[in-house]
């Protein structure tokens, strides 16, 4: 049975310059911050690394941020100060892939070691485009595989800059990004990918890859958001557009960007090792084989249930295809199950795009009958009708 705590994902709205954005998310997630920063703790102390010494290696990664975007910089400063909590806390939910990726060669085996403290980063993706579903609007959903306990600590956040697209984003208290989509018709969705580039790297974290993906007002600047940066870790985004109905996956290493893209039918599924031929051929994949094996038949599941409904798709199949549990645990819908490190993962969260209509649709914990999905809008108007109705039912 599922924690009787599990709540749905709380919704806050942060505006203005990206200090006074920081600040008002702070204070209005206070909470979860700090349920964040106790996961943290528990997860790196569990393993024998002292919190103390995580917020030294934050503390140093802390010019790297600056260096690379002085406004989330001053963003994660005031998520600090509006939480109440250290700068380090926050750097670490924003970077803890990029902390710990050895970035000295005295911190290489500490690195690796922290690395694997944490419990492994799964995720299932899928998307159809316009011409797969029954509305005729791009679909894009995940299943986000992580600690068990960011049950806890996530949310759905709304940012309205002082210019640019509006933002709606699944993410951990705390971050800047995760998943979500814009009101310039862009949506992102991320996998975790693992290769042998992936230590001794200084680069942007992921949190703000994506957020700079949201911030874009076309597909080319989406893209140029992964394409451009410079990467510290590997890692999987399916990038879309709604205006135009396209769509691009981007499998990513420290080094190179390999591109795959939606097949004849205008589905795509992705989850934890390299797809790409090139890819396969250049990169030697540290994942799929020992911490994440269940990645080579996750993808192909959600697929084949979306392939079975090509050209009728609903948000209710992707919700059905994130749902299903063939070898669980190790399903695409993973129960919690303690690992060989010691830690409990499991589907946190599954979220379900409608980029069109500005939803997404997010169910905490799927795996439990208790659960259920909760409809966000980007849409001040429509989250208030939404809000009505399941007040009424």
């Amino acid at each position: 049975m599922a924690d009787q705590s599990i709540q749905d994902f709380p919704f806050f709205t942060i505006e203005g310059p990206p200090r006074e954005r920081g600040i008002s998310y702070g204070r209005q997630a206070a909470r979860r911050i700090h349920k964040s920063e106790e996961i943290y703790v528990r997860a790196m102390e569990r393993r024998g690394f002292q919190w103390q010494e995580v917020k030294r290696l934050a503390a140093e990664f802390a010019p790297a941020i600056a260096r690379l975007d002085s406004r989330f910089m001053a963003e994660i400063e005031g998520i600090a100060e509006g939480a109440g909590v250290d700068l380090e806390t926050v750097i670490v939910v924003n970077a803890r892939s990029e902390i710990f990726n050895g970035r000295a060669p005295g911190d290489r085996e500490a690195a690796r070691a922290a690395q694997d403290a944490m419990p492994a980063e799964g995720c299932t993706s899928a998307l159809a485009l316009g011409k797969a579903t029954r509305s005729g609007h791009l679909l894009q959903g995940q299943n986000w595989d992580f600690n068990a306990e960011c049950v806890h600590s996530a949310i759905v956040l709304k940012v309205v800059p002082e210019s640019g697209p509006q933002i709606l984003t699944f993410v951990e208290a705390g971050g800047l990004a995760r998943s979500g989509l814009n009101t310039a018709g862009i949506a992102v969705t991320a996998n975790n990918l693992e290769c042998e580039q992936d230590f001794d790297r200084t680069g942007m974290p992921l949190s703000m890859i994506r957020r700079r993906i949201l911030e874009a007002d076309t597909f080319a600047e989406a893209i140029g958001a992964v394409t451009a940066a410079e990467r510290a870790v590997s890692n999987n985004m399916t990038v879309s557009q709604v205006h135009g109905d396209e769509a691009i996956n981007l499998e990513t290493t420290p080094d190179e960007v390999f591109a795959l893209w939606p097949d004849d039918r205008g589905l795509f599924a992705h989850a934890n090792h390299f797809q790409s031929p090139a890819a396969q051929v250049k990169v030697r994949d540290t994942s799929k084989a020992s911490r994440t094996p269940c990645t080579l038949y996750r993808d192909r599941r959600v697929m084949a249930v979306l392939a079975a409904r090509a050209g009728d798709l609903t948000v209710d199949d992707f919700k059905t295809a994130l749902a299903d549990t063939f070898a669980t645990p190790h399903a695409v819908c993973r129960p919690p199950v303690e690992g060989r490190n010691g830690h409990v993962s499991s589907t946190v969260a599954t979220v379900v795009f409608d980029p069109v209509a500005g939803l997404i649709h997010a169910r905490p914990a799927p795996y439990s009958p208790d659960t259920a999905f909760t409809v966000y809008a980007l849409n001040a108007d429509a989250q208030d009708r939404i809000g009505q109705v399941a007040a009424a039912q």
